[in-house]
Parts: structure tokens; sequence; C-alpha cells
């Protein structure tokens, strides 16, 4: 009681006080002072306590009233020299505004960035004004909503390629823009400028970081001390609302309104006052917060701080809002307060109130990082000159500030180090940091200084981190995004000093993947299954994240010749000391095979440690392919380390990691758990595969293209642990007796196949840069059309199935047009691209992204199309002219015909075939070198008796077994007498000319099969005609049935269709029978009208679909009839079905009805002309004509003069009204009495009109727009989080908060909710803005999500507007979306 009048008497006490008080004498005042700070912190210690934190509720507006009066005025004066008003006037005027737009983002607010390659990297946005405005409105753009504190990037020319300013940010070619803005500015405003701004930033710095709770800096001592103190609770991010609600009830006993209205303001502002009083009093309430919340977490951050410490911090914050809006008044106050704010103190190095604000972010609350973080934006950033210093400052604090970061517990968007994208992502100020500041160096060695857990290799080890370090881990991973930024833009030229930095970066980076290099290995477990499943995603999640590092270091490579060959020494050279010992501890062998031998290590991966993670490698295989590319390995031999080369070293590795993948296929992990299997998962997955499975292939190719292919696959027969199958003797009879065991067996089949497999894609996967001589477009149409064979597929699904850029795009858009043809969707479903059946050539079923569902998909598809077509069933190419492959298909496929490895062995034969042909077309006469088909046309050489394939082929083409596989074999067999015709056209073999006899032996016995068939349909014909000859007649009358020109009316009164009646028409019983089947008895039931009664069961709810006043409530609810409710009320009756048919008795006994409340009623139609009477009619028409199944005449399809007449006829009434009130002149007579003693009757329009749901905007980025600007009601204008639009009256909700909640019939429940018991009778619909969601809500505790009527240009819908393509509103969808909304009483909610 005595705070509340406290609270009433300091106004009327201090009222004199300040009317005398006067802005203008003060800074007189001032100007005359020897010493201005400590007049103005006099001014401030006397004041500020006076104006703020007088008692424990604070008064936001005498705050605002008293503050610009008693703080801000003076100030001004003092700056201007004159009246503010005119002052500030007089500088807007003189002012040149900078071209940068610099709008800051609200949480929420649309933002825009060009897919047009306009803009330098995928941070540079647009604000809605300026997209408009510039001419990428007509290019492909991508909409998203803004986590709040970026700035508009129009007018920064280093931002964009093409189209930096809209219509607004235009520069004038008349203005001189490179003009200092303080030359306009007397020497005296400078220096008065410079003096406030001086004093009121450090002010605002001290009190900002004063971490004494009881006492304020010097100078800021009150003149009387009074004994009051604060409870202040801070915010974190680790303790829960309902955690902070209950601890303030017991805390402070409060309600749990007021505790939710706390932890409210908590979570938006960083910090409130929980309790108000002495100091004993405060800190009883801290004991029990730290108490209650230091269980099984760190406790609240609570402080007991004095009224006065707790008014200067207030009023700080107001300070530099100040300065914000003061400096927007002129370019040249914005260049003093950044002159202040880097000023060096007199510490030194990293003492300016800059680096002062930086260095105690961490120990600052929510709502003062966000004020001091938009001061930066505004006058830092938005300097060319000065944003350059303060990124230098930045990047020397950046050790310091990550690690202040990491161990905060805020999000990133509430840290300084959010800030770095604006300084990173500058191409001129990354690489000024790269080589001045060493900025990239620096950035991967903090973030390895953050990952200190490693094994004895030096490998990083995340399998026993403990709840802090995986807390580290997740937040360090932002260091990644800031190299990221640094690379974004390639160097167009190189200095000396970038490269060398450059390198040096590199060579930490490169000690960061051997840190990587065969961490997590894993080991298969035999006998017993794991016990414990391994930590394996804290490595995945490193290995995605530093994927597209690893991409654009490899592009700045490419960039520089140079810079490629020293980076590709470092990458080898970092690569053999990883593979420094991979010998020790392995056995060295010698294979032998075919008369070819070769020395290796024994190594078996089904025994061994083996890791998925070979950045290292990978990387070196990119840049090994980049040499390629570049052609820096021909023209520069002579600087590569090529002597230093081990191909066998090289594919070590990437061969084991796809080894393992092969053996868990055939089912020889399973004992590791599902661990592995995700990490063989992650590995082909298209977030991985890039740098992870791609790569590996291509060290698998350049290994292959360096080494003696023969050895080659040797190696790759013992790693695959099969050597010992195929190099035996007489291997077939060693395969029997050693596989008998039917496991072992399908375990080496599978092997035998993933090995084939991985031939095919080592010869024919070439379609990489580097490997093969195609563009990144031939790649991604390839991808494309791949994806295409197995289905149509929607443009979103597409994109997930295609590799991202650093930029978010897949370079799909520029190829997808030229191999797929689009179909637009109707109401329901998406877009689909079909593949171009010209492109279907392009179709390999052994394409190295296809996982094997999809490989069978694939075939399925293809064959079904080929049947539908009525068609039948294409430095690596000296792997066919090698004796070791094609001795492994001899055995093989005498030993097992099983239908995949036939399949693959063919394909194997068919791609050198195909390879041999196209060398021999392209190549000289005499060059011979490639000579698959002589090969292949020889005896094997291990054993000597072996026949030769195409023998085999010769002898298995006409196998049964083998029939699936025939016509693969007689193209084989056709391409090789192509090939032998190229090759010498005058040999022919005796093989040969026993084909073409057998040839035309086939051609005989079909010649005579045709004719024997033709012989038998001309005896079916002729007996045919001599039957219908002989029974004409019966053929004739048949034939007038059919026709319905001739077919006879049906059998009624007057020749007429009558519904009802007497004489209504009945169905006959050559007429089709209506069954139906009772969902209670399931008995069926023909529905006649002297059968059964048969109901439909209704659901009868309040609504407020038909209301037409909903702010009118019934005033006597049981006086209403529910069935007869009257249209001007908030609600009324709604009526639905589910469709389901019941037997009338079933459904009585069902429910047990004791007798159903019969109403009946009269239509007072008889005062009505005949078009009054007409929509009864037509009505009535359709309710017989369903009832008694009575077809409606042909005169009801067209409307016209005698519809009046056929609705007559067909209901069985007379057509003359007066005829028809005298034949019913008993009925008619006392309803017209009653009705002329009542001449104040109402009368309604029937059928009433329903209500409709809101117009929406056609471009969905007003409505973004639109709910930016949405403030909560209940929290003091802070942005909404979750804005949503109620779609039946308009009105925006605050969601999914505590803030907006409200007690209903003793329940809280949120906005909406509420929302809909005042608007829909507790039935809403309602569109979720940021999440592109429809939300439909019945009752407090029913409700599901449905699609948004919003889609993009290929026709689908983008509900957490994820992919970021502009939306606008389908007119036949938002239509479905208001009838559903009319039926929404139908649905049954128990199963949603």
């Amino acid at each position: 009681m005595a705070a509340a009048e406290t609270d009433r008497e300091a106004p009327s006490a201090l009222c004199s006080e300040f009317l005398q008080f006067s802005a203008k004498d003060t800074a007189a005042k001032w100007l005359q002072a020897s010493n201005l700070p400590k007049e103005v912190y006099q001014h401030l210690a006397c004041y500020v306590p006076k104006i703020y934190c007088l008692g424990p509720n604070l008064n936001p507006q005498n705050e605002d009233l008293l503050a610009p009066l008693l703080l801000q005025s003076p100030l001004e004066w003092y700056l201007c020299g004159e009246e503010p008003s005119v002052g500030l006037a007089k500088l807007e005027q003189n002012n040149q505004p900078s071209q940068l737009c610099g709008h800051v983002f609200k949480v929420g607010e649309p933002t825009y960035s060009c897919r047009y390659n306009c803009a330098a990297d995928p941070t540079c946005v647009l604000c809605m004004q300026c997209f408009l405005g510039s001419v990428h409105k007509e290019h492909r753009y991508r909409m998203t909503t803004s986590g709040g504190g970026g700035f508009c990037d129009c007018g920064d020319t280093e931002a964009w390629k093409k189209g930096p300013y809209c219509q607004k940010h235009e520069p004038n070619i008349s203005d001189s823009s490179q003009k200092d803005p303080l030359a306009n500015m007397s020497e005296e405003m400078i220096a008065r400028t410079h003096n406030v701004f001086s004093i009121i930033l450090k002010y605002a710095v001290d009190m900002l970081t004063w971490d004494k709770e009881d006492e304020l800096p010097e100078g800021l001592e009150p003149p009387l001390r009074g004994d009051t103190y604060y409870c202040m609770l801070f915010n974190d991010e680790v303790h829960t609302y309902e955690q902070v609600i209950y601890t303030l009830q017991k805390a402070v006993s409060c309600t749990q309104k007021e505790a939710v209205s706390f932890a409210t303001i908590v979570d938006r502002d960083g910090r409130k006052s929980v309790r108000f009083g002495d100091f004993q009093f405060c800190e009883q309430a801290k004991s029990v917060i730290v108490r209650n919340t230091s269980r099984q977490t760190k406790p609240l951050r609570v402080e007991v701080m004095h009224s006065s410490v707790v008014a200067h911090q207030c009023f700080a914050l107001k300070a530099l809002t100040w300065l914000g809006q003061i400096i927007r008044c002129s370019d040249a106050l914005r260049r003093i307060l950044c002159q202040v704010g880097l000023q060096r103190g007199p510490e030194g190095e990293n003492s300016s109130l800059v680096d002062t604000l930086m260095l105690c972010d961490s120990k600052m609350w929510k709502g003062a990082r966000n004020v001091y973080h938009q001061l930066f934006m505004s006058s830092l950033l938005m300097d060319s000159k000065y944003k350059k210093l303060f990124a230098i400052q930045f990047a020397k604090n950046y050790e310091c500030l990550q690690s202040d970061y990491v161990k905060d517990d805020h999000d990133r968007e509430f840290s300084v180090t959010d800030l770095s994208v604006q300084m990173f992502a500058v191409p001129s100020l990354a690489r000024m940091l790269i080589t001045e500041e060493n900025l990239m160096t620096t950035i991967i060695r903090t973030f390895m200084d953050h990952l200190r857990h490693r094994d004895l290799q030096g490998h990083f080890q995340f399998e026993r981190y403990t709840a802090q370090q995986a807390f580290k881990f997740r937040r360090v991973q932002s260091l990644i995004g800031d190299l990221k930024y640094v690379l974004m833009s390639r160097p167009t030229e190189w200095t000396d000093q970038l490269r060398e930095k450059y390198l040096e970066g590199f060579d930490a980076f490169l000690e960061l993947l051997k840190c990587m290099q065969g961490m997590d290995p894993v080991v298969r477990q035999v006998g017993q299954h794991i016990e414990m499943e391994p930590e394996w995603e804290a490595a995945f999640t490193l290995q995605m994240k530093l994927t597209h590092i690893i991409s654009m270091m490899q592009e700045w490579c490419a960039s520089d010749e140079r810079v490629l060959i020293e980076a590709y020494k470092k990458c080898l050279s970092a690569l053999t000391h990883c593979h420094s010992g991979f010998t020790d501890g392995e056995q060295p062998i010698t294979l032998c095979m075919c008369g070819h031998s070769v020395d290796t290590i024994r190594y078996c991966v089904s025994q061994e440690k083996v890791s998925i993670h070979l950045p290292v490698s990978r990387l070196l295989a990119g840049l090994h392919a980049l040499l390629s590319k570049t052609e820096v390995a021909y023209r520069f031999p002579e600087q590569l380390p090529l002597s230093e080369l081990s191909p066998p070293m090289l594919i070590e590795h990437p061969l084991r990691c796809l080894i393992l993948c092969a053996q868990v296929h055939a089912g020889m992990w399973r004992r590791n758990g599902f661990s592995l299997v995700n990490q063989i998962y992650y590995y082909h997955n298209v977030k991985c595969r890039v740098e992870m499975f791609d790569q590996d292939l291509i060290m698998l190719q350049a290994g292959a293209s360096m080494m003696d292919p023969n050895h080659f696959l040797m190696i790759m027969l013992s790693r695959f642990e099969l050597y010992h199958i195929f190099s035996s003797a007489d291997c077939r009879k060693r395969y029997s007796r050693e596989n008998a065991n039917k496991d072992v067996l399908q375990q080496n089949n599978t092997l035998i196949e993933e090995m084939l497999h991985l031939v095919i894609m080592t010869v024919g996967e070439r379609y990489t840069a580097g490997v093969g001589q195609v563009e990144s477009s031939d790649e991604t149409r390839r991808e494309i059309v791949h994806q295409l064979c197995i289905r149509p597929m929607a443009h979103s699904e597409l994109v997930k199935a295609l590799p991202e850029n650093e930029n978010k795009e897949t370079g799909m858009e520029r190829v997808i047009d030229s191999v797929s043809l689009f179909k637009k969707p109707g109401v329901t479903g998406r877009g689909l691209y079909k593949l171009r059946p010209e492109c279907a050539k392009m179709f390999n079923l052994y394409f190295y992204h296809y996982s094997r569902a999809d490989q069978s998909k694939a075939e399925e598809a293809q064959r079904r199309i080929k049947r539908q077509n009525g068609e039948d069933s294409d430095g690596v190419k000296r792997l066919w002219r090698q004796p070791v492959i094609l001795d492994m298909f001899l055995p093989h496929t005498q030993v097992r015909a099983q239908y995949e490895l036939v399949l693959q062995v063919l394909h194997l034969i068919g791609m050198g075939l195909v390879e041999e042909q196209q060398h021999l077309i392209s190549s000289a006469d005499d060059d011979t070198n490639f000579n698959f088909t002589l090969k292949i046309s020889r005896p094997g050489e291990a054993p000597a008796n072996t026949p030769s394939i195409l023998a085999l082929l010769e002898t298995l083409q006409n196998a049964p077994h083998l029939e699936v596989h025939k016509d693969m074999i007689r193209w084989i067999l056709k391409v090789k007498l192509i090939q032998i015709s190229l090759q010498s056209p005058t040999w022919h073999s005796q093989e040969e000319m026993v084909r073409d006899k057998d040839k035309a032996e086939r051609k005989r016995k079909a010649e005579m099969a045709r004719l024997r068939r033709e012989k038998i349909m001309a005896q079916m014909s002729e007996m045919q005609r001599h039957f219908i000859n002989e029974n004409k007649e019966l053929f004739q009358q048949s034939l007038e049935e059919l026709d319905p020109s001739t077919s006879s009316t049906l059998d009624s009164c007057d020749s007429t269709l009558v519904c009802v009646g007497p004489r209504r028409w009945r169905a006959g019983g050559s007429e089709r029978r209506q069954m139906v089947t009772c969902i209670l008895c399931q008995e069926e039931q023909e529905i006649r009208t002297d059968g059964k009664a048969m109901v439909l069961a209704a659901f009868v709810q309040r609504s407020t679909v038909m209301s037409k006043n909903r702010k009118r409530p019934p005033h006597n609810p049981d006086k209403y009839d529910p069935l007869f409710m009257h249209p001007d009320l908030s609600f009324g009756t709604h009526t639905g079905s589910c469709g389901h048919i019941m037997h009338s008795h079933c459904w009585q006994s069902c429910m047990r009805f004791s007798g159903l409340h019969e109403v009946s009623s009269g239509w007072h139609l008889w005062h009505c002309v005949k078009a009054g009477i007409l929509p009864y009619l037509r009505a009535a028409a359709l309710f017989f004509h369903y009832l008694n199944g009575a077809p409606a005449p042909p005169e009801f399809h067209t409307l016209g003069a005698g519809e009046w007449e056929a609705l007559c006829g067909y209901l069985c009434l007379p057509s003359n009204l007066l005829q028809l009130y005298y034949n019913n002149q008993e009925l008619m007579e006392p309803l017209r009495c009653s009705s002329a003693h009542h001449s104040s009757i109402c009368c309604f329009r029937f059928p009433r009109e329903s209500n409709h749901i809101i117009e929406l905007p056609g471009d969905y980025s007003a409505l973004i727009n639109q709910a930016s600007s949405f403030t909560c009601p209940k929290s003091g204008g802070d942005k909404s989080r979750a804005p949503t639009l109620c779609l039946v009256c308009g009105a925006m909700l605050c969601s999914q908060s505590y803030c907006c909640q409200t007690e209903l019939e003793g329940e809280d429940v949120g906005a909406c909710t509420a929302h809909t018991f005042a608007c829909g009778a507790g039935v809403g619909i309602f569109l979720r803005v940021r999440e592109s969601q429809v939300l439909f809500l019945a009752g407090k505790s029913k409700g599901c999500f449905y699609a948004p009527p919003y889609l993009d240009d290929y026709g689908e819908t983008d509900q957490g507007l994820r992919r970021g393509n502009p939306l606008h509103l389908c007119q036949e969808r938002y239509r479905k979306v208001q009838k559903l909304w009319r039926t929404l009483v139908g649905i049954d909610w128990q199963h949603l």
C-alpha cells in the first residue's frame, strides 16, 4: 500500500521542480562550463533517479514524457546551439543522404534475394519497397522472412553484380557523392557534437557494462540516496516458461497470471524486476529463485540491485536509442559518432568504446544487446570508411568474442558475433581481413581450439561427449558459417600477399581435416550384437557443415594456377602424413592372377578398423580433378609432385570405404546396429555425397588411370575378399564347395554384384568436370533425367534430389525445360515434371546416385514405358583390354545364372563394345590399340580350356533360364559383328555362317506359322457370316433395341414423368436396381418406395456460417427452436452428415431414442406470384426425384418459358394457381385467415445466403508485410512471434505465446482458441502467416493443419516458407478451403 501511495505522490512532488526547468538555460550553462562531463553527469545524477524506477511498477508514460524534457532536450539545445527543431531541420535540409537503403529488418518482415545471378552472394537482400522498385522484380527471386537484425542492401554496389539501385535510391549524377559530409558543418557545431556524443556514449557504455549492484560510477551518485532495491530476474535459454512461472509463484507469492506476465517480459527484454523493497526483502526472493532452479541445471541469474543503478541503466538504453535517432538527421552526425566510438582509449589497443561494448556483450541482458547492436548497424555499418575500421577491430577481437559466445547461452541472433555477416560477406572487406588480419587462419584455429577432445591419434572424438561438450559443439558450429561468408566470393585478381595468407589458411584447414581423417572408426561386430549404439551424428554434422567450405576452398584454388599447384602439394603431403604408417602391422602379400602379379598388403575390411570419414583424401581427389579441368597438369607437369604419387595409397582408403558400404548391403554388419546403417545412408545422401561418395569414386578413377588396370582389379578383388574365388585354377568347384552355406553364398553373390557395380561406375561415370569433358550443366541435366526416369516429380522433389551449392542453388532452372515437360496441377495435387521421350535414351540402370530402391523403380518404370510404346527390350578405357576383367566374367557366368549378376556382366560387356565402337569411329585407321572385341573372342587364360566370352554368349542366347536376357545377349552379338566389320570387312568366321543358317531356319518357321494363323482366322470369319444369315430377325431386333431413336417411351399416365401423386412413375423390372448396405446390420437393401425406410445420421451443432449479426446473442436460448433459428442472431444451427446409410429401425435401436420431437410447419407462399413459388417447386422436384427415383424430364435440362409447366407436371400439380387454391381450399383457408390477423409478420427470403471467408491478397508477401508490422496487444509493442490471421473476420492475432492467453470457462487458452468462441461459435479457421499454414480449430483441444491456398509457379505450397519461391493466391483452392469451412462441423475431430 505504501508503495502505491509513493507512486501517486512522486509526480506531484516533483511537478513544481519540473515546471521551473529550462532546457535552454541548462544548455547555456553547459556551454560556459570548464568541465562539461562533470556538469552533465551531475545533471543526470540529479534527474535520472527522479524519473526512473520510483516504485515496484515502472511507469513508461511518465518516463517517456519526462525523459525527453529533462534529459534529452538540454543535450539537443547544446548540440544545435538553437531551438532543436530548427537546428535539426537545417541539418536534414543540408544533408546528402547515403545511397544505401539501410532499412533494418523487423522480425518476420519479408526479404527478397535475386536468383538471376545478380547478387554477389545469397546474403544480399532487399526490403519490400526497394524490391518492388528494382529490376529484380522481373527476375527469379527468393522470398523469405527475416529473423530481425539485418538490413536492406539496396545501393551497395559490392552486394550486387547487376541492378544495385532501386528507383528510390538511384544516385543523382549531379551530386558529388564523394564529398565529406562534415564539410557542410561548422567547426563549433562539430566540436559541440563531439562533446555530447563522447559524454553520452561513455555514460551509456559505463552503465550497461557496470557490474556493481549497489554502487554507481564516479560522478553519478545521487544527492539523496534511498534504501530501495529491485530483485532483478534475468533471462536464459536453459529454463522453460513453466519452470520460471512455477518458481516465481513460490518466490514472490504472485498469481499465475502475474507470473506469466513476468516470464513473458523476461523472455522479451532479457530481465524484469519481480520484487521491490528493502535489501532483505529482495534477497529473500533471490534465494528462493536460486534454490528452486539449481537442482538439475545452473540456476536462474538473479541480482538484487539498488534502484538508482537500475534507473541509470534504463536511461542508458534510452540514450543509445536517442543517439540512433539523432544521427538519422545528418550523415555528418553519423560520422562524428563513429569517430567517437572507435577512438582509442587511454588503455591502448582494444580500448575504444566500441571494443568495450563488444567484449562485454555476453555480460549484458538481451534488451541492452539489441539496442547497441541496432546503433552499430545504423552508424558503423552504414559508412564504408568506418565499416572497414570496425571490421578490423572485430577481427582483432574475434577469438575473444567467439569464446564468450560459446560460453554464453543466448541464441546467436542476440550476440554481437551475429554481425559478422555484415562484414565478412563484403568481398573487399573479406580480402582485406584475410591479408591484413589473417582472418581465415584465425577462424579455423579458433574453431579447433574449442574441439579439444581427441583420441591418441589426434582425431576428433565425439563418442564420449558430455552434455556440456555437446552444447559447446553446437555453438561453435557458427564459426563455420563465418568461414563460409569469407570464402563466398572468389577473387578475380590475386596478389602475392593474398596468396600467402590464403595458403596459410589452407594449411590450417588441412590441420582441421587431418583431425577428421579416420575419426569414428568402426569394427565389424561378430557373434554378439553391439550393446550400445555409438555416437555418430556429431561427426556427420561436422561433415555436412564443412561440405560447402571444402567446395569453396577448391573453387578458390581453381581461380589461380599457382595457388592450385601449391594447394595440391600441401594436400598430398598431408595425406602422406596421415598414411605414413598405413602398412604398419599389415602383412605385405603378392597377388597373382592370369599371368599378372601385384604387391599389396593383407587387409580385410570385415576384420579391421575402417572409417567413413576421409576428408583429406577427398579434398585431394577434388584438387586432382581440378588439375585436369584447368589443364594445369598438362601445362606445368614439372611443377607437380607426380613422382611422389602412389596410386595404391591414393585408392586404399576410399576403396575400403566403398567396400564397407558393399558389405553392409550384403548383411555382414547387422550386429553393428543402426548407427552404421545411418552413416552409410548419409554417405550416399545428397547432403553429403558431393564431398564423400563422389570424391571417393573420383579417387578410384584417378588411381585406375595411373596404375596397371590388372593390378587395380586384383587389389579390388582382394579388398572385396573375393580374390580366393576368382584366382583358383578350378574356381567353379571351389566356389561351390566353400559356399555350401546359403548365407555365405548369398553374401558372396551380393559382394560380386557390388564389385561389378563399382567397376561399372569406375569405368562409366565420367560426367564430372575434370574426369570427363563436361560442364556442370551436363551433370545437372543427367541427374534430372535419372530422377525423372523413376517417376514424374514435383519441382520441390527435384530440388531435394539435387545437391545445392553455397548459394542454395542447384542449377536446375537452366536445364529443366530441355529434358522435361511440365504439367500444371488441378484443384488438388502438385505440378509435375515428366521426362521428354527423346531423353529416355540417356537412362543408365547403374546410375551411380541410384539407391537399390531407385534402381528397381527406374527399371520397372522404363520397362512399362517401353511396353506401352510397343518397343523391345550404351584413361579408364584400358580396363576393357585387360585379361583379368575378362577372366572375372567366365567362371561366374557358368556358376550361377543369377539375374542381377548376369545383367551386370552383360552391361559391362556392352559398355566395352560401345566404348570400342566410339573409339574406332573417332580414331585413325591404323590405331588398333582398343581391341576389346578381339579379347572377348579369345579363350580364357585361366584355366586354359575355358571358352571365350563370345562363345559363351552364343551358347547362352537360347538358354531357357536366361530368357529375360536374350535381347541383351543378341544386341551384344550384333554390335560385335559391327565392330568386326569396322576392323576387317572381309573376315568371316564359321560361327557367323552357322548363325546365318539358324536365322534363315527361324524365319522359315515364322512364315509357316503366319500362314497357318491366317487360314484359321478365315475359317472363323466364314462361320460367323453363316450364323448371322440364319438368324437375321434376331440380330435386327437387337439392333433396334440398341438404337435410342427407336426405343419406346416409359409407360405412364399421359406419357409424362410424374414424381409424386397417384400417377407417379414406378420402376419396372427392367430398370437398374439401386442397392445399399446398412452400416449397422450390414444387410443389403434395395431402395424402393414400399421398402424399409433408410436414414442418414445427422450431426447438429451451432455455427456462424449463416449468421448475419455475430454481435446479437440469443436472450433466452431455451425458448429458441434449434431447427428454426432466427437469421439475425450471432449463431445458428448447422446440420451435416457423414453420408452412411442405415435402416431406420436399426438406427432407432442403436440410439435408443424414445420418441422424436416432431415439428410441423406450413409454407405461407400463397400470397406470392408465380416467380416467388418457383424456388420452392425446384427444391420439391429435387426432393421427390431423389426420394422416389423418378427420372427428370428433358425440359429440366434447359431453362425457359416452359419451366413452370414442366415443374407442375412433374409434381402432379395444376399449372393454374387459382385451380391449385380451390383444389386445396380446406387446407388453405385456415392458413389465409391466420395470416390476415398478423399483419406485422416479417418475411425472410430463403434460401439465405451463407457467409464467406475474407478476401486475401494475390501476393503472399503483402500478407507477410502486414504481419511484420503487427504488434502483440499485451506486450507493450513487442512484435508477435506467430501472427495469425482469422479468415472469418480478418482479425490478426498473437498466437502460440503466453502473453495473449485468455481465461475461458475457467481454463487458460490461446488467442486463437478464445477468438473462435467470439467469432465462430467455437469453430474457427486461421492462416498462420509466417508458416504459410491453414489452421482449423474446434473447441479448446481439437484442430488440424491444412494446406494453404497460396502456390508457387510450380503449383506447390510452401508450408514453413522453406523454399522461398514467390507465392500467389490460387482462387480454386481458396474456394475449396471455404467449402471445407462451411462443412467444418462434419469433420470427425477425434480421428485427426
